[in-house]
């Protein structure tokens, strides 16, 4: 008996910790939404979600490390989703459904999606939560890469890890272009994202790649290759 009370009573220990972390979380949310990254106090936060400061401090020590937090948890979840459900298809077509999750993702909460842009490419301290992320990326777009290497589709004279960190800069890049224009959607007069990507993968030298995207470039656009309209 007395175990089973000691385990209720760390169950709901924890389950105290996870409520009080989630409305962290929230509050946060709706303050950098609504006031901004720079403009938003840990105060503000602690009050917003009912919890002294030290427990907001227990969670998160600033409000970069709260902000880096939630870019680890929400951006890694749809990283996973992405990756989980990719075709089997060419690489373009892979990268274009990788990315496409990604650009819904921020679609979906533009505020905050321009705050992790704007407050993350540079910054310092404790990037382990980023670091984390990103590494999870590269990787998992190098094994994409392999995989097309292996069907002789791209020439394995590229080096698989070099080739994922020059294509997700292309995306960051369109990224950047976009949630800088303050629009709802990316301009369609502005060269989209598959664009970018299929230049820079039939530039490559020795891409059997570059030939089947000859083959293809008469075929109509699929809503799979759209970004948010």
């Amino acid at each position: 008996m007395a175990a089973a009370g000691l385990l209720e009573c760390l169950g709901r220990a924890e389950r105290n910790k996870r409520d009080k972390r989630e409305r962290i979380v929230r509050a946060a949310r709706e303050l950098f939404r609504t006031k901004g990254f720079q403009a938003t106090t840990t105060t503000e936060i602690a009050e917003l979600a009912d919890v002294g400061k030290g427990t907001l401090f227990f969670h998160a020590r600033s409000k970069q490390a709260l902000l880096i937090m939630m870019f680890q948890e929400e951006v890694g979840r749809s990283i996973e989703r992405a990756f989980i459900s990719v075709p089997e298809a060419p690489l373009l077509d892979q990268l274009m459904h990788v990315f496409g999750v990604m650009i819904e993702y921020n679609r979906r909460d533009l505020e905050l999606a321009r705050i992790f842009v704007k407050e993350l490419a540079f910054v310092g301290g404790d990037r382990r939560g980023i670091d984390a992320v990103m590494a999870d990326l590269f990787g998992r777009m190098s094994a994409l890469i392999e995989q097309a290497q292996e069907r002789g589709e791209i020439s394995k004279t590229a080096n698989p890890a070099l080739l994922a960190y020059n294509l997700f800069a292309l995306y960051f890049a369109f990224l950047v272009l976009w949630l800088g224009s303050r629009a709802p959607a990316p301009d369609p007069a502005r060269p989209s994202l598959r664009q970018m990507l299929e230049l820079h993968l039939s530039a490559l030298p020795g891409m059997a790649a570059a030939r089947s995207i000859r083959r293809r470039k008469n075929k109509p656009p699929r809503a799979a290759d759209g970004l948010p309209r």
